[in-house]
């Protein structure tokens, strides 16, 4: 199987529309115009939609979205998984009804998510118009001053382009790794103490799996053009109140320039750009050590090199313990 990209994340949420504005009119994405409950948002790359915020009673990672070539990929895929014991095919393989339609299959990963494998899903055109923010959004992250400043109008300055990885949380990260590697046919491309980095294409990694005590959201990336626009969104998120938990910094895993931030369901984003592109044929996987870690660019904060224990334990989560699954 040879999965193409990272197409997005599912989220959900007891308020969706709140974290909507947020996405919208602080980190930057487009919001469709999808009639529902349900938000979905792109970037301004061809990616029908990159995130999608749905009804639930917590804020958990209801799944994420995988490309293939065709529809006949899909089908092979659907062969392939439905020939082994330890996956199971939650639905398709079939038409999507979701915003963008296309072909695809969902599996359930083992932390009872939905990972869904797709094609054909139609490609973004015409940017969609902007709309103002509700001054709940920003008052959930608990700064009334930043509310005003958003409900200003005017767009963010920074505009990811993709999602560029998700980092999952996992109780059964070596059953987790399974599925990725030897179901899904994702390649790793470097691990640390409690982390393995998976690759699916050229970039360095698309999922990463932290083994950890509970299944919850470690962080999720969306990928801005250039090391600057990071750092312009350093200086955007603290205007409105949001300080950065981890940043500005470069990776040793990845190369990948980044800063962190909060997010007003509490979950963990993240800018980044640069991230490295490595063939297969040129893939050396190593175990880095702390020691191995080093400050990159004169740019970078000296306390980038590793995450503070304030930061691990937001990156850590709140246990998943709602259903995954619906609409």
């Amino acid at each position: 199987m040879r999965i193409t990209h990272l197409r997005g994340v599912e989220l959900t949420d007891p308020a969706p529309e709140d974290v909507a504005g947020f996405y919208e009119e602080i980190w930057g994405l487009e919001r469709l115009d999808v009639a529902g409950p349900s938000v979905y948002f792109r970037g301004t790359g061809p990616e029908h939609h990159i995130l999608s915020i749905h009804p639930g009673a917590q804020t958990t990672v209801r799944g994420y979205r995988l490309g293939l070539a065709d529809r006949a990929a899909v089908d092979r895929a659907a062969a392939e998984l439905g020939a082994r014991s330890e996956v199971r095919i939650v639905s398709g393989p079939g038409s999507l009804g979701s915003p963008g339609g296309g072909c695809g299959l969902r599996i359930a990963d083992p932390d009872g998510r939905e990972v869904e494998l797709s094609a054909e899903v139609e490609q973004a055109t015409a940017t969609v118009p902007g709309r103002i923010t509700a001054l709940a959004v920003v008052e959930r992250a608990g700064d009334a001053s930043a509310a005003g400043s958003a409900a200003t109008g005017g767009r963010p300055p920074i505009r990811p382009t993709k999602l560029s990885h998700v980092v999952l949380n996992s109780p059964n990260a070596e059953a987790y790794l399974r599925l990725l590697i030897e179901a899904l046919g994702f390649r790793v491309a470097d691990e640390t103490e409690h982390m393995v980095f998976c690759k699916c294409n050229l970039d360095h990694h698309s999922v990463a799996i932290a083994r950890a005590p509970h299944a919850s959201l470690n962080h999720v990336a969306f990928e801005v053009p250039t090391v600057e626009d990071v750092l312009v969104g350093v200086e955007h998120m603290a205007a409105h109140g949001f300080e950065t938990l981890w940043g500005p910094g470069r990776h040793p895993q990845g190369m990948n320039a980044f800063g962190y931030f909060l997010a007003p369901n509490g979950q963990v984003v993240e800018y980044t750009a640069e991230v490295e592109q490595i063939p297969d044929d040129e893939l050396t996987p190593r175990f880095w050590a702390p020691e191995d870690y080093e400050v990159y660019d004169d740019w970078a904060d000296v306390s980038s090199l590793r995450p503070t224990p304030a930061t691990r334990s937001l990156m850590r989560g709140v246990p998943e313990t709602a259903p995954h699954g619906g609409s």
